[in-house]
């Protein structure tokens, strides 16, 4: 769905400025504060994983930027009992999940901490899908859990300003976290994607900024 609008580092630990039990947490973003520097001074194309949040459209519309907004997880959970033992959703459902427009070419892709809810294997199916609509220096967002449990379904996430983000459960059930590897990730997502800053947060989340470093075909 199109919505119109007119360095490698890792770095120290940041904490939350709230935390109280049950409450929305404002964490500090580094990464965040880093690609909206990169997508300012022109036209980009957005693509959202996440749910639809309105103020989060508000936040984004200054970019002047083109959002497109799919929900992953409840694509998902639409088509399959989510969960360790679930049915694994292949090629063919990551293709009909997000069908664009052959010339839509993404500068970012705010993955939140979508990827945690992926088996690996679906990871790849995903990321194999995911890149023909990127370009070379298409950059992705992305939160990995480093605990051994993690909340049972996907946080929302919504901007405070350019360097935080509001953090909100949807449910206090947890669930094992699949705790992926730096060093694996580049892989799970094809081989063209690099980490290209990495921020290691109190709260249980590495944060990443991942970059598409494939040549341009043609």
């Amino acid at each position: 769905m199109g919505w119109p609008f007119g360095r490698k580092s890792k770095d120290r630990q940041e904490g939350p400025k709230t935390a109280k039990s049950g409450e929305p947490e404002i964490q500090r973003s580094p990464a965040l504060a880093s690609l909206l520097g990169e997508l300012k001074g022109g036209r980009v194309e957005i693509l959202d994983l996440g749910s639809a949040i309105g103020a989060n459209v508000e936040f984004l519309a200054p970019l002047g930027c083109k959002l497109y907004i799919e929900d992953l997880y409840a694509a998902l959970s639409n088509r399959q009992p989510h969960g360790p033992d679930g049915e694994i959703a292949g090629a063919e459902f990551f293709a009909e999940f997000l069908s664009l427009p052959d010339d839509v070419r993404f500068d970012a892709i705010f993955a939140w901490d979508l990827f945690n809810y992926l088996k690996r294997e679906e990871l790849a199916h995903f990321a194999a899908h995911l890149r023909r609509y990127c370009r070379p220096g298409t950059r992705i967002f992305a939160l990995i859990s480093y605990l051994k449990q993690m909340p049972a379904q996907p946080l929302r996430f919504r901007f405070h300003d350019e360097g935080s983000l509001v953090y909100e459960r949807r449910t206090a059930g947890e669930r094992p976290s699949p705790r992926l590897a730096t060093s694996e990730l580049p892989d799970l997502l094809g081989g063209d994607f690099r980490v290209d800053r990495s921020f290691l947060l109190r709260n249980g989340f590495q944060e990443y900024l991942l970059v598409n470093e494939a040549l341009a075909h043609g």
